[in-house]
């Protein structure tokens, strides 16, 4: 019974196709827009559209744990995990297996990967930077000499 009163009520709600009134389209049209902006153009005349984005930013990594509960209180292993390896683990290698100690490789990780990103960064700008100096000295060489090859 549910799906049948669904039903009838989708069929009522759902009415024909509307046809569009060229009249309404056309007062719409001669109306003064809402928004208006002073168009910018370059040398050629295209407009030129700019946008600035700004947001915040963390400076913590997403899985970073949000606690204020210092890592030495919180157990790296679970009680039954930290039982099994004391059963299984010999001796001579526990103080390694159930208190592992070590250097936190993800900050060192991320540290490179800003750093490598900022030297990618900078060739690519170095790059552009040459591009459009080579382009500027040939656009300059055309227009001193037109006859030129190439120009």
């Amino acid at each position: 019974m549910p799906p049948v009163l669904l039903l009838g009520t989708l069929l009522a709600q759902a009415s024909g196709p509307v046809a569009p009134d060229p009249e309404r389209i056309r007062k719409a049209l001669e109306r003064q827009p809402a928004i208006t902006t002073a168009a910018s153009t370059d040398e050629s005349g295209r407009p030129v559209f700019r946008m600035s984005v700004r947001a915040l930013t963390s400076d913590k990594p997403i899985w970073d744990n949000w606690t204020n509960v210092p890592s030495y209180i919180r157990p790296y292993h679970r009680g039954y995990h930290h039982e099994f390896l004391e059963m299984v683990t010999p001796e001579e290698f526990r103080a390694a297996t159930l208190y592992p100690v070590g250097i936190p490789v993800i900050p060192l990780l991320e540290l490179l990967s800003k750093h490598r990103a900022t030297v990618h960064r900078e060739a690519q700008e170095a790059q552009a930077r040459e591009e459009v100096r080579q382009a500027l000295a040939e656009l300059l060489a055309c227009r001193a000499d037109p006859a030129r090859a190439g120009c």
